[in-house]
C-alpha cells in the first residue's frame, strides 16, 4: 500500500543523510538504503516535511516508513467515526475524572465489569451521558474490551482505561493515523499522573512500564517499540473482529497479545508519542512491585502463543558469542569478537559512502546496545547468578555491570531529579519483580523459554 497524499514525515533522530541524500542510513534494525540521483532528491524533500504529492512520492515514502528511517505526520482531518469504549471495575471516581477528560464529542460506551459498587458507576454513566453496559461477574479487561467493541458500529474503537486522562482531540488526532489503510492501530504516549512523591514518584514519572519514551515507531515483535500498552488504544473495528478481539483467557499481557496478533496479521501499529494520555500509577512500593510482578507472569503465556517472537532478547550470533565469552569469565574474548564485528560493520559502511567518523560511530554503537540489552537480561531474569558472579573475582566486573551499567545509562539518557545510587536501586527492585512474575509464569506454563535469549540474523 502506498501512503496517502497529504502525510508527511518526520526522520526518525538516528536517520543520517550521506552523499547528497544517496546513502540514508537508520531504521530498526538499523540498515543502510542506497537511492538514485532522482531518489534522494525525492527522499530529501520528503524528509525535510514536504507532504506526499503523488505516486512517486507515495511509494518511496513507504519504503522510508518501513524500514523505521522515518515517521508519519498525518493530516488532523479525520474522516472515520470513533466509538470510546471504558472498562471500568470498581473505579467510579476514575471513570468520572476520564469521562470529564473524554468530554461529550465522541460516544461512549462504559463497560462495567462486574463491579461491587455498581450504581456509583451507573449514576457516573448517566452524568457523562455515556451509554452502560454490565457484565454479571468480573471476566476481565480483555472481555470487558471485546463486550464494548461487539456493541459498537464505528469503523474506529478508542479503548481508555477508566484510569487514563485523555482529551478526545487527542484521540481523533490518532485515528488520523488510521487513514493510512496499512496502519490497523495506533497508540499515544502514557504518562504518569498522580504518582506521589519521593523515590516512587520519581520512578513512577520516568520509569513507567506504560511509558514508551520519546521516540515514535512502528510496532513489532523484536522492534524498538515491541508493544504498546491498551491504556489508550484505537483500532479498526474490522480488524479486531477479523483475530477476535483481545485473548479473555489473558488476565495480563493480553494487550501485547492484540498488538502482536494485528502486526502478525499483516496490519501496521503505529506509536506516537507526540500525542499523551495519562494515567494513575500505584501510591506504594508494594504496588508498583506487585503491579510488575503481575506483568511478568504474562511473559510465559505469550511465549506459548507467539514463540520467537515473545524472546526476552534478540542478538545476532557474532554479539551473542561476546556477550557468553564475557559472562563465563573470558571478557578478553568477547572484547576481540566485538571489536571484530564493529570493524567488519564500519566496513560495510564505508562502501556505502558513509563518512569515516559516523561509520566509526555507528559501528561502536551497535555492540555496545548489545552488551546493554544482555546486562539487563541478565540482571532481570537471572540476578541470582549475577549476584554469585560479582562475588567471583574473576568474574566480579561483569556481575558488576550487569546489575549497574543498565539503570545508569537510563540516568544519563532521561536526567530525573534523583541521585544514581537510589534510582539504581529503585530500578533494579523494579527489575527483580518482574524477573521474579517471570519464573513464576515459567512454573504454571512449564516453559523455560521465557528466559533464554533468541540468537539469529537480522
Amino acid at each position: 500500500m502506498t501512503v496517502p497524499v497529504g502525510f508527511r514525515l518526520q526522520p526518525d533522530t538516528g536517520t543520517q543523510r550521506h552523499d547528497g541524500g544517496r546513502v540514508v542510513v537508520g531504521g530498526s534494525p538499523r540498515r543502510v538504503l542506497r537511492l538514485t540521483g532522482r531518489g534522494a532528491v525525492a527522499a530529501n524533500r520528503l524528509l525535510d516535511g514536504e507532504p506526499v504529492s503523488g505516486k512517486g512520492d507515495a511509494l518511496l515514502a513507504r519504503r522510508l516508513l518501513d524500514a523505521g528511517i522515518a515517521h508519519p505526520v498525518p493530516p488532523r482531518d479525520v474522516s472515520l467515526d470513533i466509538d470510546v469504549v471504558v472498562p471500568v471495575y470498581d473505579d467510579a471516581t476514575g471513570l468520572d475524572s476520564c469521562l470529564s477528560a473524554l468530554g461529550p464529542d465522541l460516544p461512549v460506551i462504559v463497560v462495567d465489569d462486574g463491579s461491587s459498587e455498581q450504581q456509583r458507576i451507573a449514576a457516573v454513566a448517566a452524568r457523562h451521558g455515556a451509554r452502560l453496559i454490565r457484565h454479571d461477574r468480573n471476566a476481565g479487561p480483555a472481555a470487558a474490551r471485546n463486550t464494548g467493541a461487539r456493541r459498537s458500529s464505528a469503523a474506529v474503537i478508542a479503548y481508555v482505561d477508566s484510569d487514563a486522562i485523555v482529551a478526545a482531540s487527542t484521540l481523533r488526532r490518532l485515528v488520523a493515523h488510521l487513514d493510512d489503510p496499512s496502519v490497523v492501530a495506533a497508540a499515544p504516549r502514557v504518562r504518569s499522573r498522580d504518582a506521589g512523591v519521593g523515590v516512587l514518584g520519581v520512578v513512577a514519572a520516568h520509569w513507567s512500564p506504560l511509558d514508551l519514551g520519546v521516540r515514535p515507531g512502528l510496532v513489532a515483535p523484536a522492534h524498538r517499540v515491541s508493544y504498546v500498552p491498551s491504556t489508550v488504544l484505537v483500532a479498526r473495528r474490522q480488524a479486531l473482529a477479523d483475530i477476535g478481539g483481545f485473548d479473555e483467557s489473558l488476565r495480563y499481557g493480553e494487550d501485547v497479545d492484540l498488538v502482536w496478533r494485528l502486526a502478525g496479521a499483516g496490519g501496521s501499529i503505529r506509536y506516537d508519542p507526540s500525542l499523551q494520555a495519562r494515567h494513575a500509577e500505584p501510591r506504594s512500593w508494594p504496588g508498583w512491585l506487585r503491579r510488575r510482578f503481575t506483568y511478568g507472569t504474562s511473559a510465559a503465556a505469550l511465549t506459548r502463543r507467539h514463540a520467537d517472537g515473545a524472546a526476552p532478547l534478540v542478538m545476532a550470533p557474532a554479539p551473542a558469542a561476546a556477550v557468553l565469552a564475557t559472562l563465563c569469565g573470558a571478557p578478553a574474548v568477547g572484547a576481540a569478537i566485538a571489536g571484530a564485528t564493529a570493524w567488519r560493520l564500519r566496513k560495510r559502511l564505508r562502501e556505502a559512502a558513509v563518512p569515516t567518523a559516523d561509520a566509526t560511530a555507528g559501528a561502536l554503537v551497535a555492540p555496545l546496545h548489545t552488551a546493554l540489552g544482555a546486562a539487563r537480561w541478565a540482571g532481570q531474569l537471572w540476578w541470582p547468578a549475577v549476584l554469585l558472579a560479582a562475588l567471583s573475582r574473576r568474574r566480579r566486573a561483569a556481575g558488576v555491570c550487569a546489575l549497574a551499567a543498565p539503570p545508569l545509562v537510563e540516568w544519563v539518557r532521561r536526567r530525573p531529579p534523583l541521585d544514581p545510587i537510589r534510582w539504581t536501586v529503585a530500578v533494579w527492585a523494579d527489575d527483580v519483580a518482574y524477573g521474579l512474575g517471570v519464573w513464576r509464569g515459567c512454573a504454571q506454563e512449564r516453559t523455560l523459554r521465557p528466559l533464554f535469549p533468541r540468537v539469529a540474523r537480522r
